[in-house]
Order: structure tokens, then sequence, then C-alpha cells
């Protein structure tokens, strides 16, 4: 019981003092998800893409465009979490 009282209060002080730190913390997580979200979906994208390629080689002028136009979407979502990660730093 000793040891536990004398721990108590730096146990009270170290949580305010973690949670100022947070905030950096919350941005970092943010990207590392977005990121890792975000190259699993390219590499479905491309994934499927090139393998109805082989499939089908005559179809390839006709799936770049909306293949380019997906990926742009997808990272389009990484670029956003980028924003939310500098608005939760701070």
């Amino acid at each position: 019981m000793k040891k536990f009282l004398t721990v108590l209060p730096l146990l009270l002080v170290a949580g305010p003092a973690f949670a100022a730190e947070g905030g950096n913390m919350g941005s970092g997580i943010t990207m590392g998800l977005a990121v890792l979200g975000g190259a699993l979906g390219q590499g479905m994208a491309a994934k499927g893409m090139y393998e109805s390629v082989s499939r089908n080689p005559q179809a390839a002028g006709k799936l770049n465009a909306p293949f380019y136009v997906g990926l742009a979407f997808i990272e389009s979502l990484c670029l956003f979490a980028l924003v939310v990660a500098f608005q939760i730093a701070g």
C-alpha cells in the first residue's frame, strides 16, 4: 500500500503531461492509417486492372483513363487525411 501511495501522485501528474502531446500522436496515427488504406486500395486497383488486361489485351486502351482517375481519387483521400493530420497537430 505504501508503494501505491508513493506512485499515485506521479500517475496523476503524468496524465496531463502525456495528453499535451496527444495531438502529435493522433496526427501520426491518422497519417499512418490513411497511407495504409491508400496503398492497399491502389494495390488492389492495379491488381484488378492488370488482371483484366492480361485476360483481354485489347481492353488496355479503354481501361487506362478510368484506372488513373480511380488512382487519383484514392490518392486524394490520403491528401485529405494529411490536411486532417495538420489540423489535429495544430
